[in-house]
């Protein structure tokens, strides 16, 4: 069996599907990954030919049965009535936010998910992810403290970065110029391979 890690978050615009790839690209560097996207709107699916070196997998009831290491699963901006049977089959559930105050308060729904899972599936683990965070913003210290009622891990603080906007056309911040945007998901697939 697969480790699935879902990437997860109510609001959308926090960087769900720019994490997802972003991680996946770094991951199949060293195991077989693929990439799935649970969002109706497919933005995921809909680059299977710009993609190289994953696979990118439409979301059915066979997908989590496949022959891969990992699978990044990518989820709509809001919680579905199918989001808890893949929270239940999943080994990891990112939760990315940005600093501001609706985007915290926005994870109330979300980590309230994880705990019930984590009920029945104890093998589940969940983690936040600073992202988006703009440079020298005071306002990130406030988030990490605001963050801190929800008891889980802070694992890493992704930068708002250009090249992170250009994610899905160039293959992910691994194969770009952007020393600091590889430097920032090796970071945090150092902190998942620990958690997990």
């Amino acid at each position: 069996m697969p480790t699935i890690i879902t990437i997860a978050h109510q609001k959308g615009g926090v960087g769900k599907s720019t994490l997802a790839l972003n991680l996946a690209y770094s991951f199949s560097k060293n195991v077989r990954t693929a990439l799935t996207d649970t969002d109706p709107q497919g933005s995921i699916i809909q680059l299977q030919d710009l993609v190289n070196g994953i696979d990118i997998l439409p979301y059915n009831a066979e997908t989590f049965n496949q022959d891969y290491n990992v699978i990044f699963v990518d989820t709509p901006p809001y919680i579905m009535e199918t989001m808890k049977p893949i929270f239940e089959q999943s080994d990891l559930i990112i939760i990315p936010t940005k600093a501001g105050v609706p985007d915290i308060m926005a994870i109330r729904t979300t980590v309230e998910l994880v705990k019930e899972v984590q009920k029945t599936n104890k093998r589940l683990k969940a983690c936040i992810v600073l992202n988006m965070v703009k440079p020298r913003a005071n306002i990130t210290d406030q988030a990490r403290e605001q963050l801190k009622k929800y008891n889980l891990p802070i694992v890493a603080e992704i930068k708002d970065r250009v090249s992170y906007t250009n994610t899905f056309l160039t293959g992910g911040v691994q194969s770009g110029g952007d020393d600091i945007a590889k430097k920032e998901i090796e970071a945090l697939t150092i902190e998942i391979l620990e958690l997990l």
